[in-house]
């Protein structure tokens, strides 16, 4: 009689789906001072200083006299002048008010300034929110102890700093979170991708990680506390945590160790509720189907147009009797992620604000560290360096059945990476080679 595999893992054929600042120019006037002022000039008279007092006294009532017509002419002629001013003046303000705005233009004008702040207000968030998105992408401390440098088949390698790379976690519960509080009930991670941007080149990948992946695991008591480190699948990370925010760190370490310890800056893990209605939010997903789905009349080689349940339907069967089946559902997981992505790229150059919607949408299914300013980031980045495609790569090694004792009831999966194959994956993704 064969034995089931994995029987305490969920699976789509056992589960019921529900089917500025305006840099004002400030231009400061230059005074002057008056020329005739600076070399003591008054008004045109010169004043001289005679040796003799009756010459002085001649003089000075001379210049008395001529004093008294001065002020007087002066004071005729301010009088024409300050009448002739006061005359154009009235004139110069009848003129002025002949040239008012109707009201009309006056009201475009305000709409057009509300309009201008509100723009400038939104491209000014984008840009803070993009500037604080690439230092908390760009500037993150590695609690990981990986290599800076590695020497392997004679060549050497040094860790590229570029690299931004973020886990993408699908877990297999309804609601994210733990039962009664029990730690063990918070679900498993199926899916386990990790995606890879260098900010230099623009150079994107995704490199999927089987869920049966031996690794050494953390684990935690209820009140968080560590107990020790074990060997087990990959998939029972997401376990020993809060099923929130510290069982996606868990898995995101996890993962960190089977690539040799490289950073992994940040995690998104979607509970299964979330698939649809994300899918559903860029007008759905096609694909080819690469797997057999009999129950609902879909041949391989298919082209599928996944919408609602059927996208869960999609990237979660497997086939329960064959060993090897996970390997096949995280073939049509990245399958599924690649052309959500290709259809996502085009959708944001259309309408930037999709990423907000998509980011507000996701919250309600999802644990992440992923702030709104770095999905920002993210999306001017994708959008500068013209990333439409990425490369994507799936772990390769073997898959056996546990030979542990106490699984003897059942047959349980274990995935085996090939070493040599993994290393090299880690040093074409995650460094530079420098000779």
């Amino acid at each position: 009689m064969k034995k089931p595999i994995d029987p305490n893992l969920d699976s789509f054929d056992n589960e019921e789906l529900p089917l500025g600042i305006d840099n004002d120019e400030v231009s400061a006037s230059v005074y002057k001072e008056d020329d005739s002022l600076k070399n003591g000039e008054n008004d045109g008279f010169s004043l001289s200083v005679g040796s003799e007092s009756s010459a002085n006294s001649s003089k000075a009532e001379d210049f008395t006299m001529r004093e008294k017509h001065y002020h007087h002419h002066s004071s005729s002629h301010h009088h024409s002048h300050s009448h002739h001013s006061s005359h154009s003046s009235h004139a110069h303000k009848q003129k002025k008010h002949k040239k008012k705005l109707p009201a009309a233009a006056k009201i475009a004008i305000a709409v057009l300034a509300i309009i201008l702040i509100l723009v400038s207000a939104v491209v000014g968030t984008i840009l803070f929110l993009e500037y604080k998105g690439k230092n908390e992408l760009t500037n993150v401390k590695s609690e990981t102890n990986y290599e800076e440098t590695i020497t392997y088949n004679g060549h050497d390698y040094v860790y590229n700093s570029n690299i931004i790379s973020i886990a993408f976690i699908g877990v297999d519960k309804r609601d994210l979170g733990l039962e009664d509080g029990a730690v063990g009930t918070a679900g498993q991670n199926d899916a386990n991708i990790i995606m890879t941007i260098d900010t230099a080149t623009g150079k994107a990948k995704a490199l999927a990680i089987p869920r049966d992946t031996m690794v050494e695991v953390s684990l935690f008591s209820e009140n968080n506390i560590f107990l020790r480190n074990e060997e087990m699948q990959l998939c029972l990370s997401y376990a020993y945590g809060n099923g929130t925010d510290t069982s996606a760190a868990n898995v995101t370490t996890s993962l960190s160790r089977i690539l040799y310890n490289v950073p992994i800056n940040k995690y998104f893990a979607l509970d299964l509720n979330g698939i649809a209605p994300i899918n559903d939010a860029i007008g759905g997903v096609t694909v080819e189907s690469l797997y057999d789905f009999k129950n609902l009349n879909i041949s391989k080689g298919d082209k599928v147009h996944l919408v609602g349940d059927l996208t869960e339907a999609y990237v979660r069967t497997r086939d329960l009797d064959n060993v090897e089946a996970s390997l096949n559902r995280n073939a049509r997981q990245i399958q599924y992620i690649k052309a959500f992505a290709a259809q996502l790229l085009p959708a944001v150059m259309n309408d930037f604000s999709i990423i907000s919607k998509l980011y507000s949408t996701a919250t309600d299914y999802s644990t992440t560290n992923i702030s709104l300013s770095d999905a920002t980031y993210l999306a001017s980045l994708m959008l500068s360096k013209n990333i439409t495609d990425f490369e994507t790569k799936t772990i390769e090694g073997e898959m056996k059945p546990s030979t542990k004792m106490e699984y003897a009831d059942v047959v349980y999966a274990e995935f085996y990476p090939d070493e040599d194959k993994l290393m090299q994956t880690v040093l074409e993704t995650f460094y530079t080679q420098i000779n």
